[in-house]
């Protein structure tokens, strides 16, 4: 979004979306266009934690010192009461002309539509555009990197621009100008679905001492009943993935996902039925609930749903 969209600032912006980095740009950019050369004076910012519409309408009335704009940004906000919104609606029918109210919206809260704004909608890039981002961002610091490299690191940050943003500023300092895949596994953190979507293959492929590695290694951040319900909600997407008559955006939007996660699962579930499918997710419900109840440790149940689910995949081959 390039600065001269807001040469001619809005009184009042709505902001949504599922990159939280473009949705921080966005808001920085704004905020540049505001000249304050004073934010202190002329800067409030109000989350879950301090809201109150009053608060918030009082501080858009007030006079900016010593700079021509005052900015107000409300983020974070998890629910409003219809008094709440209808406060905030009736600011925005007639905003204060030198204040500008941002509006950050919760990815699938929705709870500002009824706010009359100018809207912003933040989602994930395509692909494509990821993509010459990466490699535009390394070459202005005078390094390559190739095709294979550039899939590695979007698929590990699950295309999540900020993680990717993290990565990049962390490859930029590597004493390699080239850019390969080893390197990317080397230095790149995996994010949890991605690690998630790794043990899952493992699984439907029968490759069982891969998928308890992967296991340990992720064991290092997270305790295993976390990662087995993550595992848990992977297959269940996997089954709805399959049996959903739905597009894969409709899909992702019943589920809380991104499409490209539900056509990753669709994908994978190509190599089992949705029988199998079915006696995998029951398995883990039996596993989580054993270890629940104490009739399960955790080093057990561990090697007991690999074995078990690598039983039901070869069962699937026959």
């Amino acid at each position: 979004m390039a600065k001269s969209e807001f040469l001619n600032l809005e009184n009042v912006y709505r902001i949504s979306g599922d990159d939280l980095f473009l949705i921080k740009n966005t808001v920085n950019k704004i905020e540049k266009a505001c000249e304050l050369n004073f934010p202190d004076l002329n800067k409030s910012v109000f989350d879950n934690e301090n809201f109150n519409a009053d608060a918030v309408c009082l501080s858009c009335q007030q006079i900016p010192m010593m700079d021509k704009k005052r900015l107000v940004i409300v983020k974070n906000i998890q629910k409003l009461k219809e008094s709440d919104i209808s406060k905030l609606v009736e600011y925005a029918k007639n905003p204060i002309e030198e204040t500008v109210l941002i509006l950050e919206e919760m990815v699938g809260a929705n709870i500002f539509s009824k706010v009359p704004a100018e809207k912003i909608v933040c989602n994930k890039l395509t692909e494509t555009k990821l993509k010459d981002y990466i490699v535009k961002e390394l070459e202005s610091s005078g390094k390559t990197i190739n095709e294979e490299a550039v899939s590695a690191l979007i698929e590990f940050c699950s295309r999540d621009m900020l993680r990717i943003q993290n990565e990049l500023f962390k490859l930029k300092f590597i004493k390699s100008s080239n850019i390969d895949f080893e390197i990317i596994k080397k230095y790149v953190n995996k994010n949890d679905d991605y690690s998630i979507f790794e043990i899952s293959t493992a699984l439907t492929y029968g490759q069982g001492d891969k998928a308890i590695n992967l296991i340990h290694k992720m064991l290092e951040s997270l305790e295993f009943p976390v990662i087995l319900g993550l595992i848990s909600s992977h297959f269940r997407r996997m089954l709805y993935s399959v049996i959903s008559e739905g597009s894969e955006e409709e899909i992702a939007t019943k589920l809380g996902v991104k499409s490209f996660a539900v056509k990753r699962a669709k994908t994978l579930a190509k190599n089992l039925s949705s029988k199998q499918i079915v006696d995998i997710c029951n398995l883990i419900l039996e596993i989580d609930y054993g270890i629940k109840s104490g009739k399960m440790n955790i080093e057990n149940s561990l090697y007991f749903m690999v074995f078990s689910i690598i039983n039901i995949v070869k069962g699937a081959k026959k």
